[in-house]
């Protein structure tokens, strides 16, 4: 731009404030336009519930975008993992299913989906499950399958099932499995991070986790919250780490309900105790088959 001074212009010092004024606002309006950005709409996946509501008081909601860790010296651990996984069918949500432990039931998820009005067509071909025997097998699911595998089926609930019981393994040097858990776990919180899914991490088996501390060290460090769950006579001791707080839990037999059922106005799983109660899990023994 040229400026051309002619005898009626003002002053030099006067023209200069001119100038500095419209470039002024010049400048405020070009910062003005550039922050104009449009509206992006974030859409979170809402939170997970069991629907029975004593266990939702007592554990909480299981967020999208976290992992819960159940560590549990009770099998009522995969009673829950199976409860879980029908109710995210429930909300129309695939389910990817990575077992450690073979403990996987099929049949339990039939039989509680029928409670919920739900055929066995409705659920299984929802719940997606790949099975490791190995920690080197399980590792590889985790690295190189499961981010593909949430993508492919837009899942919205990932089940790691008895996850460090293969890195247990008295074969596998310490230091191998330190390291394979150690890329596992940080793989799947940056999965589960980004792609907004529900984590859900199972041990069965308190005591297990003291062979090789490291591992504890990390599976407890990756999770963002903990949940223990011990076997007792009057039920199972339900104990949150994130909120340092503990509530025993007896599930009813199948035909019977309590007053808790219908506190709330929302629904529930009707009668979501099993047959016979839980039991506790002992080091030596094998886990249970699912099938």
């Amino acid at each position: 731009m040229t400026i051309t001074l002619s005898p009626t212009s003002p002053p030099p010092r006067t023209l200069y404030r001119h100038l500095h004024r419209f470039a002024g606002r010049i400048s405020i309006a070009l910062a003005a336009e550039a922050i104009v950005v449009p509206e992006v709409r974030v859409e979170t996946r809402p939170a997970l519930t069991t629907l029975v509501p004593t266990l939702d008081r007592i554990l909480g909601p299981f967020e999208a975008g976290k992992i819960t860790l159940i560590d549990s010296g009770s099998d009522f651990v995969f009673h829950l993992t199976t409860l879980l996984s029908v109710r995210a069918v429930m909300e129309g949500h695939e389910v990817v299913f990575l077992d450690g432990g073979n403990s996987v039931d099929p049949h339990g998820m039939v039989a509680l989906g029928k409670r919920a009005a739900l055929t066995r067509e409705e659920i299984l071909p929802r719940i997606h499950v790949a099975r490791a025997f190995t920690c080197h097998q399980m590792t590889t699911l985790i690295l190189d399958m499961l981010d593909k595998k949430i993508e492919e089926t837009r899942a919205g609930l990932v089940v790691l099932a008895c996850l460090p019981a293969m890195f247990l393994d008295e074969d596998v040097e310490v230091g191998e499995a330190h390291q394979l858990f150690q890329r596992s776990m940080r793989a799947i919180r940056q999965t589960v991070g980004e792609r907004e899914v529900v984590g859900l991490v199972t041990n069965a088996g308190l005591a297990k986790l003291h062979r090789r501390k490291s591992i504890r060290r990390q599976l407890y460090e990756g999770a963002d919250r903990v949940i223990r769950i011990a076997h007792g006579k009057g039920g199972d001791l339900i104990h949150r780490l994130d909120t340092g707080t503990s509530e025993w839990y007896a599930a009813v037999p199948p035909d019977q309900t309590t007053m808790d059922d219908f506190a709330i106005a929302a629904p529930r799983i009707p009668a979501f105790g099993v047959a016979g109660g839980s039991r506790e899990i002992r080091l030596t023994e094998h886990l249970r088959l699912g099938w």
